[in-house]
């Protein structure tokens, strides 16, 4: 019987970013790692910022926003290490759609729907679109804003539930 000469197919570097090694790592730091950022910041502000208020505003979401641009340039640094953006880029993504959010949860009606529901519609469209791209340090911030809003909603919820 005659061998047959097998020759491995050389990889593309696109072939290989569309991967599990491609995609596992942008999604934890661009997904992942805004979710659980809001996470903590919405429950650390509904469990110990808010009981200390006389009213209720600003509230998790908006409190959320509020440390994430205090925070923007740690967030910047550990969660756009290879990025030859701007910090001023990416702090103006979030204070924009940070801002964006904050009126919408200011309004009693719809907050639910647009700050929630809606936000994770786009948010999923966005987790397995964007990260196959190399994105300008703006588009990073909303990216990251939209899971802030996500997480600082769910935080807040499960730190009034729980504490």
């Amino acid at each position: 019987m005659a061998e047959v000469d097998v020759q491995p197919i050389p990889i593309s570097s696109e072939d290989e970013w569309n991967s599990v090694a491609g995609w596992l790592p942008e999604s934890f730091r661009h997904a992942i790692s805004p979710l659980m950022i809001g996470l903590l910041f919405g429950a650390f502000w509904e469990a110990i910022v808010l009981p200390n208020m006389a009213y209720s505003y600003p509230s998790p979401v908006q409190g959320a926003f509020i440390l994430a641009l205090l925070f923007s340039p740690l967030m910047y640094k550990y969660l756009l290490p290879n990025n030859n953006g701007d910090l001023k880029e990416y702090a103006m993504g979030l204070g924009i759609l940070g801002f964006a959010y904050s009126l919408i949860w200011f309004t009693d009606g719809n907050a639910i729907f647009c700050g929630g529901y809606l936000s994770i519609m786009i948010w999923v469209w966005i987790n397995t679109t964007w990260w196959q791209y190399e994105l300008p340090s703006f588009r990073y911030g909303i990216w990251h804003a939209i899971g802030i809003d996500i997480g600082a909603l769910g935080g807040g919820i499960l730190a009034y539930i729980y504490l």
